[in-house]
């Protein structure tokens, strides 16, 4: 609990900021557009490339719990996307919500805390996680948005394969199974640039809530609950679900699990403001899902360490 409540107070510090910046008139919204950029083009492909380089050779034992993660994340965004166009949502919203339901914030937030939970053993299957969110989910992800923004499903995959999060996180996919290690230099240079990249994300989050009317951060938005919903506690239950069906072993489905129930990751909002599609509803949900998650990933930790 008090590992949860001190990351998710660093998040909402920084968060924090931003805002303080835009009503102290430090931080516009073209300055927003710039810190936005910074992150999408450089700062976090650069944390994606150097972080997934680094990583040992995939045990082909891990392949069917990858798979059936993948899976069950999936039909977590699928379901959120028809959930919202029940309710009237906007097709291109209901397209980003459904990014917004299987992107997770698994990597800053919950791997730290995955490993403190259940030991070192993590660092084994909790980066194979954060590959498979920021390769296929987030590929997946991306290439809705880019239909959704009017271009043809050929367009949109071009788009996608151009974009820059994912030409960061296949690169460092193919350094990872060919071997390939940065010399020290460039490893560093790499490293600094993408540890950059979430605070000036969060930063970016809080100046774009600061400009938002104050009604709109608490008047109830379905599209945005339905989103959060299926990312804490939808996704984790067919997780969960799928990942005992194939049988897995405690550890990876405890790991798996958690990492599915972390809050909706940052990136989304900054992909949605690139596309200019559904961006302040994306802002609402990392907050909001951030705030929630202070309970629920306390719960669902207590559930796997004592229940399972």
């Amino acid at each position: 609990m008090i590992d949860t409540l001190g990351r998710v107070l660093v998040f909402f510090a920084f968060i924090g900021l931003g805002a303080l910046l835009v009503k102290l008139k430090r931080l516009n919204a073209q300055g927003l557009d710039g810190l936005s950029a910074y992150f999408y083009w450089l700062a976090f492909p650069c944390w994606l490339m150097i972080s997934f380089s680094r990583l040992p050779h995939v045990a082909p034992t891990m392949a069917t719990p990858i798979l059936g993660y993948l899976a069950a994340m999936v039909l977590t965004g699928a379901i959120v996307v028809l959930a919202t166009r029940l309710f009237k949502s906007r097709k291109d919203d209901s397209i980003a919500a459904g990014m917004a339901g299987f992107i997770n914030n698994s990597a800053f937030l919950g791997i730290p805390i995955a490993l403190s939970l259940f030991g070192p053993e993590v660092s084994r299957i909790g980066p194979l996680v954060v590959a498979a969110d920021f390769l296929i989910l987030f590929s997946i992800g991306c290439a809705g948005l880019a239909k959704a923004s009017g271009k043809t499903f050929r367009a949109a995959l071009a788009h996608t394969a151009k974009n820059p999060t994912v030409i960061g996180a296949l690169t460092g996919v193919a350094c990872m199974l060919i071997g390939f290690h940065f010399p020290p230099a460039i490893d560093n240079a790499l490293d600094i640039l993408g540890r950059s990249g979430p605070p000036v994300a969060l930063v970016a989050l809080g100046g774009m809530l600061a400009l938002m009317p104050a009604t709109n951060l608490v008047r109830p938005d379905i599209t945005s609950a339905i989103a959060i919903i299926g990312k804490i506690l939808l996704a984790p239950a067919l997780v969960a679900l799928v990942l005992s069906l194939l049988r897995v072993d405690p550890l990876t489905l405890r790991v798996c699990v958690f990492l599915a129930a972390t809050p909706t990751a940052v990136s989304v909002f900054i992909q949605t403001k690139m596309y200019g599609l559904w961006f302040e509803g994306a802002a609402k949900t990392v907050a909001q899902s951030t705030l929630i998650s202070l309970f629920t990933l306390s719960a669902l930790a207590l559930i796997l360490t004592h229940g399972i």
